[in-house]
C-alpha cells in the first residue's frame, strides 16, 4: 500500500486553479443574493431570532488508492439565526479534532467548518436558499482551506405528536475555491431528524443523523480520493419572536 502524506491536508499542485475560479463564485453569490432579496419588504409580518448549541459525533473516512483511513472525534459549536418575513438568514461554526491512528498517512486532524445560509420560506414547513461554507483542516502537512458554495433545502413536516416534528437539511455545493490541496468534484450534505418543541415554551430540542460526501481531484502524482463525514447530531435551541 503507497501512502503520500496526510489524508488531513494534501498539498496543491496547481494553485492558480483557485484564483480562475474566484469569478464563478461571485456571480453565483450574486445571484444567490438577488434570490433572496424580494423577500425583505416582508418582515413586518413575521419576525424572530433563534440560536443553538450541539455537538456531531463525528466519523471521517477518506478513500485514497487502495487503502481505507479512519478519524473519530466529537465536532460542537453554535448557531445564530434572524427571521424576517418569509426570509430566514443563519450563521454557525463547528470545530473539533479528528483522532487518526498516530500515522504520518494518518495524523490527528483539527476541523472547523463556518457556514452561513439564507432561505426563502416555499410554505409552512418548506425553505429553499443558499449555502456558503468555509472549512479549514490542519494536519502535521499543513493547512487546506475549502470554499463551498451551492443550493440548501430544508423541510420540516409535522409529525403526529403536538410539538414533534421531522426535518431534513439538503445541500448540494458545486462551486468551490481550494487553498493547500486538490480540486473538489463533488461536495454534498444531507442530515435527517426530528425535533421537539414543549408547548408554550420557545426550547427546541432536535436529533438526527448526518451525511457528508466530498471528492476530491486526481492532482500530479496523487490519485483521487473521496471522503466521507457521517454521525450522530445532537441540538438544543431556543427561538423567539412571532
Amino acid at each position: 500500500m503507497r501512502r503520500r502524506g496526510s489524508c488531513g491536508s494534501p498539498r496543491a499542485r496547481s494553485p492558480g486553479r483557485g484564483v480562475a475560479a474566484a469569478p464563478r463564485i461571485r456571480a453565483r453569490l450574486a445571484l444567490a443574493i438577488a434570490l433572496v432579496a424580494p423577500a425583505l419588504p416582508g418582515a413586518a409580518r413575521a419576525q424572530g431570532i433563534g440560536g443553538t448549541v450541539g455537538g456531531f459525533n463525528t466519523q471521517r473516512r477518506i478513500y485514497y488508492e487502495s487503502a481505507v483511513y479512519e478519524q473519530t472525534g466529537l465536532m460542537y459549536g453554535g448557531a445564530g439565526s434572524l427571521r424576517l418575513g418569509p426570509l430566514l438568514v443563519e450563521a454557525g461554526t463547528l470545530q473539533g479534532t479528528l483522532a487518526g491512528d498516530g500515522s504520518t498517512a494518518n495524523a490527528d486532524t483539527k476541523v472547523r467548518a463556518t457556514t452561513a445560509r439564507a432561505q426563502i420560506a416555499l410554505g409552512p414547513w418548506a425553505r429553499l436558499g443558499a449555502q456558503l461554507e468555509s472549512r479549514r483542516y490542519e494536519a502535521d502537512a499543513g493547512p487546506t482551506v475549502w470554499r463551498l458554495l451551492g443550493a440548501a433545502v430544508h423541510v420540516e413536516p409535522g409529525l403526529s405528536i403536538t410539538g414533534l416534528r421531522g426535518w431534513a437539511d439538503v445541500a448540494i455545493l458545486p462551486a468551490s475555491l481550494v487553498s493547500g490541496g486538490p480540486k473538489l468534484k463533488v461536495a454534498m450534505q444531507v442530515a435527517v431528524g426530528a425535533s421537539f418543541s414543549p408547548r408554550r415554551s420557545p426550547l427546541n430540542l432536535r436529533l438526527g443523523y448526518r451525511f457528508e460526501r466530498y471528492d476530491i481531484e486526481a492532482s500530479g502524482l496523487a490519485g483521487e480520493r473521496y471522503e466521507q463525514f457521517r454521525g450522530i447530531v445532537a441540538e438544543a435551541g431556543v427561538r423567539l419572536g412571532r
